[in-house]
Order: structure tokens, then C-alpha cells, then sequence
């Protein structure tokens, strides 16, 4: 069937000589992969350069025939092209370590609008912001309400944050945030939205910490997450 979808570009890879295969997370399908004939000579490969980037935004029609097999775009083009995270280096480590996030945690081969819809916008969103240095976070948390382990937001009096069972706890566990100063940034993110991010107030060092127990959290909920080669890229940038 011969479908026209949005989607976004999570990584790309070398088949051959000449032709790419690029995974991507579409509005109509979930997870697909495209083969780009072609895709890494001339001018074809110039355009490919700039349309695969990561997180890049595309229209694809394409003959999904399949959900696991690959298709080969009839036309490509971009859909909501990006005005600053192309030329800015903070924004460039944040979307490749984003993009290897997602490519991790993203594996449906399955319509998820809400899903599609959260993606495209924060990214839109981020595009459009000066003040960026704790979107990752957030973006990384109210992604986990699509994913299906959200935090508990009740009892959120208590002093420690069971990560293995998502919620706040009086008693101590093997796998918990119980730093007090971590535990109260944790609650600032909890209870923000994307317009007030530049409110919450979180040095350098706290939000390392915070990214890493996020990695835990990850790869806790997710079997088989793995921890995004780019994270040590985006710590130094930030720090």
C-alpha cells in the first residue's frame, strides 16, 4: 500500500557503496526502515546528508508492504525544517543524544499518535528556544508518560524515590534517588511544564546527576536500553 507519513529520523547506516538504510519512527507505521538507492553520491548524497539528520522532521511516501521490511521512498522531503538546531552545537549533542535515546527505547511497529505528536512537537519546540539546558531532562521524563512508567506523583512528601517501582518512598531501597537536593530538582521537573523549564533552577553538576539517574530509570523499565554513546558529549557541554 502506498502510504504518505511524517517521520522522524533516528539513525542512519551504510548498506553499501552507495545506498543508506534509514530507521525512522513514522506517524502511520511506528518504527520503519527505508533504503535509499543511491543515497550517499552526488547530489543525492548531498541531500541525503541534510535530510537524515538526526530527529530531522521528513514526509516520506513510500510502499509499506510490510511492517518489518524495508521500503523504498518514492519522494522524500522535509516537513517542519528546523531553523537553529542544524548551527548550534549545544542543540546538534542534544538531538544525537535524543535520537540514540530513542532508537533504543522506540521499537513498536505500531500507530502511536500521541506518541508521534509529543515527539514532533517538543523538538519543534526546542527549535524555537534560546534557553535550552534543561530540555533534555524534561523531555526525557514526559517521555516516559508515552512509555508507560511515568513517576507516581502522589506521596511525593516522602524522602526517597524508588526507581525500580516509580514512586516516592519511605523506606530505602537498592535502586533509589535519596540525595535530598537531587530528590528536590526531581520534584521541580515533576511539576513543570515546557514553558517554564528556565524556572527550574539546577546547576551544571545537579543536572549531570539527574541525566544519569534517568539513564538508570531507563534502562530499569526498558529490557535491553543501553546507554547512548553521546551522553559523555552532552555532559561536557553542559558542564
Amino acid at each position: 500500500m502506498l502510504v504518505t507519513t511524517e517521520a522522524l529520523v533516528l539513525s542512519k547506516t551504510n548498506y553499501s557503496e552507495t545506498s543508506l538504510i534509514v530507521r525512522c519512527y513514522t506517524r502511520s507505521d511506528g518504527i520503519k526502515s527505508y533504503m535509499i538507492k543511491g543515497g550517499k553520491q552526488g547530489r543525492k548524497g548531498n541531500k541525503s546528508t541534510a535530510l537524515f539528520q538526526p530527529l530531522h522532521q521528513l514526509e516520506i511516501t513510500a510502499q509499506h508492504k510490510n511492517k518489518s521490511g524495508l521500503s523504498i521512498p518514492k519522494s522524500i522531503k522535509m516537513s517542519k525544517p528546523y531553523q537553529t538546531i542544524p548551527f548550534q552545537m549545544d542543540k546538534i549533542a542534544v538531538v544525537l543524544f535524543l535520537s540514540e535515546v530513542l532508537s533504543s527505547a522506540l521499537r513498536e511497529e505500531e500507530a502511536n499518535a500521541s506518541l508521534f505528536h509529543y515527539l514532533t512537537s517538543s523538538l519543534s519546540w526546542f527549535d524555537m528556544q534560546d534557553d535550552v539546558a534543561n530540555f533534555h531532562i524534561f523531555f526525557l521524563l514526559s517521555l516516559t508518560k508515552h512509555l508507560g512508567f511515568f513517576p507516581e506523583t502522589s506521596d511525593q512528601n516522602q524522602p526517597y524515590f524508588d526507581m525500580e517501582n516509580g514512586c516516592f518512598s519511605t523506606q530505602k531501597s537498592t535502586q533509589q534517588i535519596d540525595d535530598p537536593r537531587t530528590i528536590s530538582v526531581f520534584k521541580s521537573f515533576l511539576g513543570t511544564t515546557f514553558d517554564k523549564l528556565s524556572e527550574v533552577l539546577v546547576s551544571s553538576t545537579e543536572r549531570k546527576q539527574l541525566l544519569e539517574l534517568l539513564m538508570q530509570y531507563y534502562q530499569i523499565h526498558l529490557h535491553g536500553f543501553s546507554r547512548p554513546k553521546s551522553l559523555n558529549i552532552l555532559h561536557e557541554i553542559y558542564s
